[in-house]
């Protein structure tokens, strides 16, 4: 049917346009300027290359009824840069474009400028240059003016003006209408400047895929009328010029970088069967770097462009559902939590999420049940739901054996990291944290799986947890913990029968944006946090190096065009120094540069990950988000007994007290431990200073939920550490 309605139109234009004759310059038809958004973007109005509306290869040709003329144009548009080709005949014409913004968005968006340049092969110099600007201040309103400037001629000028009167009714998209006015600027016949060529006109597309839409020329009583249909990455349409004295007539096919909007929006409902594996990360260091190429593993995505891709599937009317085949997504629980806020985004819309796997691991689980409508297992797989935990283990007694003494000096007791090398098992402290920990994660895993599937399910999920894992599929079913089972070739089918649909799509189309304006940007900038804290240089996304990141701070702050920082953690800690340091240049940020400071806390901000947040003017955790640890620890070996057992003798030479201070030959003297311990407590003094300043707490309010204690975003929340739930969305300055 669609195909026949393509044909058809097409047919009829190309019989309207049969009596048509004689040759004309596409720079001279008469386009509304302001409103042009098509292949023919760089010869009427080249400013409007920075719109990539018209990217994309088109073949243009002119019509005769009395023989097939040799006359057609080969144009090229992409990213602001135009090239096209005419061959008229015996005579070759070359044009080129270039157009872009004109100015930053933060600082003024939406004003473009550019120009072209035409000419013939034969004679290169004596061409014509068009410059072009326009200005789209709202989606309603675009002014544009042009100069032609021939040489060795006089120029003309040509200014426009469009409108879209629906752009202030949320009940229709406001392109389908388009009102334009233009008028020309230019010598007439006998030499003198006038106002000449007055434009009225009008674009529709009532249907998507359907333009129609023509201009009518007040002084040489001429009419533009044109129509174009659209479908994929095609589009194809005719132009009439019709006038007492001259008719011109032109079809065209274009072949764009971006997809249209399904004809009269009609599209099947189909699953985009999205990739399924990843390493989900906060920030993605490159794998490789070949000079100043970065070569990056196509299996490891930041969570941002997952978002990024689940905002495209929501808005894209020819998706109705995703389809996930075997997910598997390795992260932490605070970035699975953002994740799974992002699909149940996605099913806001109306649509549908269904699983299958053959095999259902236990974080799977906990993802797949909180978003999906279906779970489809294989009939012989297995659903590995357990519930959680930590092990750790301790080795205090095989370097007891081997003679190596561990020294643990950690500020207080529950900052645990020293712990497995001085423990022989885990101490009351550190059982106090984990299962304080354990409560809160389980208790909100445990929710969200309530929440996504509560009502299929025939047991509280935390009964049908402790009875886990489900090695029979058939026990998983009945338990209602998965709703079909179903081997893989066989999911097609039951798609259909649960849905309505089967059609499945790997990829989603990129498609044209009808918008002619988008809002002035009040830039902010991310600077991204992860992994160890250390003192020098470093990649981001591998570790926080303080010099690195301080160059990146320092060169935000400094920089007018940002309005505030958002910085995004992921770390567990590191050196107290380099912590220290980068809190400095982010203070300087609120005190010198008066800008605004939020933390986003990805899997874990502790130790130092939490000292470098602690000043900020908001905190922004997930729920599960590693939080705290506000406490030093220092860890020290004497391994003298190791070295009398494989007979090796240490003689020392030292001028100075503690000049050997650190050996491991010998045991640590108290005078040693002494200042080992004085500088431990006071980094923990100050610690505790910084974020009683930072937090509006006095030191002994932080002290009593410090001591090295780890918490959950949400225990952080409720304690006075974090000030907000969330994801990136969430930092908002």
């Amino acid at each position: 049917m669609r195909n026949r309605l393509v044909i058809l139109m097409i047919s009829l234009f190309v019989f309207g346009c049969g009596t048509l004759f004689a040759q004309y310059s596409l720079s001279q038809q008469d386009f509304p300027a302001a409103a042009i958004d098509n292949l023919f973007i760089p010869h009427v109005n080249p400013s409007l290359l920075g719109t990539s509306s018209g990217d994309g290869l088109s073949i243009v040709h002119h019509l005769d009824k009395e023989k097939f003329q040799k006359h057609y144009w080969l144009i090229f548009n992409s990213g602001g840069f135009s090239y096209s080709y005419e061959r008229d005949n015996s005579e070759n014409y070359h044009q080129f474009g270039i157009g872009s913004e004109a100015l930053d968005a933060h600082i003024l968006p939406n004003l473009y400028m550019g120009v072209n340049y035409r000419n013939n092969q034969r004679n290169f110099k004596d061409g014509v240059f068009r410059s072009a600007l326009t200005y789209r201040p709202h989606n309603s309103t675009s002014v544009a003016f042009t100069l032609d400037n021939p040489v060795n001629a006089a120029p003309g000028y040509h200014g426009g003006i469009a409108i879209r009167p629906f752009a202030f009714n949320k009940n229709i998209d406001d392109y389908r209408l388009e009102l334009s006015a233009d008028l020309d600027y230019r010598k007439n016949k006998d030499g003198d400047y006038e106002v000449n060529n007055f434009l009225l006109g009008v674009n529709t597309q009532v249907f998507d895929g359907i333009k129609i839409g023509g201009t009518y020329n007040f002084d040489e009583k001429a009419a533009l009328l044109s129509i174009g249909m659209a479908f994929g990455k095609t589009q194809t349409g005719g132009l009439a010029r019709l006038s007492d004295e001259d008719n011109h007539g032109y079809l065209y096919a274009h072949l764009s970088s971006l997809a249209y909007k399904p004809l009269l929006g009609m599209s099947p409902k189909s699953w985009y069967k999205m990739p399924a594996k990843a390493t989900v990360v906060s920030y993605r260091a490159p794998k490789y770097e070949l000079g100043p190429i970065n070569l990056f593993d196509k299996n490891v995505r930041t969570i941002d462009s997952m978002k990024k891709e689940l905002k495209r599937a929501k808005n894209d009317s020819t998706i109705d559902g995703i389809l996930l085949v075997n997910p598997s997504y390795g992260t932490s629980f605070a970035l699975m939590q953002e994740l799974i806020e992002a699909f149940r985004d996605f099913k806001e819309s109306g649509k549908h999420i269904s699983v299958y796997y053959d095999n259902i691991s236990n974080g799977g689980y906990i993802f797949s049940a909180s978003i999906a409508d279906k779970i489809y297992l294989n009939p012989t797989g297995m659903l590995d739901l357990r519930g959680i935990a930590i092990a750790s283990p301790y080795l205090r007694d095989l370097l007891d054996s081997v003679g190596v003494e561990p020294i643990n000096l950690r500020s207080h007791k529950y900052k645990n990291a020293g712990n497995m090398f001085s423990e022989s098992e885990m101490t009351e402290a550190e059982r106090e944290v984990y299962e304080s920990l354990l409560d809160s994660i389980y208790e909100q895993v445990l929710a969200s799986i309530e929440t996504g599937r509560g009502d299929r399910l025939i047991k509280p999920i935390a009964e049908l947890v402790d009875e886990g894992p489900y090695v029979i599929a058939q026990e998983a079913l009945d338990a209602g913990l998965v709703d079909k089972l179903i081997y893989q070739d066989e999911l097609k089918g039951e798609l259909k029968k649960d849905f309505s649909f089967s059609k499945e799509r790997k990829e989603m189309a990129n498609y044209h944006n009808y918008e002619w304006a988008k809002p002035k940007e009040n830039l902010i900038a991310v600077i991204y946090a992860s992994g160890n804290i250390v003192m020098g240089k470093g990649k981001a996304g591998q570790k926080i190096a303080h010099q690195t990141t301080v160059d990146l701070i320092r060169k935000a702050r400094k920089d007018p065009k940002y309005k505030g920082i958002i910085l995004r953690v992921d770390s567990g800690g590191g050196s107290a120094q380099a912590s220290d340091i980068i809190l400095r240049e982010l203070e300087l940020a609120k005190k010198e540069n008066n800008m605004p400071i939020v933390v986003s806390m990805a899997g874990s901000a502790a130790s130092g990950g939490y000292y470098i947040a602690a000043n900020a003017d908001k905190i922004v955790a997930d729920g599960t988000t590693l939080t705290g640890s506000i406490g030093v620890i220092g860890l020290a070996f004497n391994a003298s007994e190791l070295f009398k057992k494989v007979k090796v003798n240490w003689s020392t030479v030292k001028k100075g007290e503690h000049a050997d201070l650190g050996a491991l030959h010998r045991p640590m003297r108290d005078s040693e431990k002494n200042i080992l311990e004085s500088m431990i407590e006071h980094t923990y003094d100050d610690f505790i200073g910084i974020v009683a300043d930072g937090r509006g707490m006095s030191k002994d309010e932080v002290h009593e939920i410090a001591q090295g204690r780890v918490w959950t975003g949400a225990q952080a929340k409720d304690i006075g550490l974090v000030d907000a739930l969330g994801g990136m969305a969430t930092s908002r300055i």
